[in-house]
């Protein structure tokens, strides 16, 4: 009896992701990817309904609503529910989305936690903060992150490289 028990709840959580699956693909190959998420909400697990607040996030963002995309991820963020790293990305992702007329120094303090731990988003966040830096007109501040950036170990050599390459632009404009 607990083997087709097992069996029986084992079916039933594939057949249920498979549905979440076909949902969730089915609403992002729609017109319009937001709506028609919100609409497939009910029927998506809770992986696939954070993929789905993700990808609604990103398709404001595609469609000019920064403010509004910078709002979900921000929401994201907030979610005591999700892993940490979710909530990371989301809050790296608000900064990154954030309308042009958003403050520099107040995305400078959403990204601080981000720059001060060894977490997988350090690279990334600290790149940010130059460019915000840069667009504050500080360009002293972001010489020191990007040479904080091209002294990490743990990150891809790709990021590396673009933080050097930005310090020398940024040399010869100088």
């Amino acid at each position: 009896a607990g083997v087709s028990l097992s069996q029986g709840y084992s079916y039933y959580t594939n057949q249920r992701d498979a549905r979440s699956a076909d949902a969730f693909f089915q609403a992002i190959l729609a017109d319009d990817v937001t709506s028609s998420l919100e609409a497939a909400a009910p029927d998506l697990n809770e992986g696939y309904g954070l993929l789905a607040e993700f990808r609604s996030a990103a398709a404001l963002a595609q469609n000019g609503q920064a403010g509004e995309a910078e709002q979900r991820y921000l929401a994201l963020a907030a979610r005591s529910d999700a892993d940490q790293i979710y909530r990371d990305i989301a809050l790296l992702l608000s900064v990154m989305h954030a309308p042009q007329s958003a403050d520099a120094a107040d995305l400078q303090v959403r990204l601080e936690p981000l720059t001060a731990s060894s977490s997988s988003l350090q690279g990334l966040a600290l790149e940010q903060m130059a460019a915000l830096d840069l667009r504050r007109g500080d360009t002293a501040a972001a010489i020191d992150r990007l040479n904080r950036l091209v002294a990490l170990t743990d990150i891809p050599a790709s990021l590396r490289q673009r933080a050097a390459q930005i310090l020398s632009v940024i040399s010869q404009s100088q």
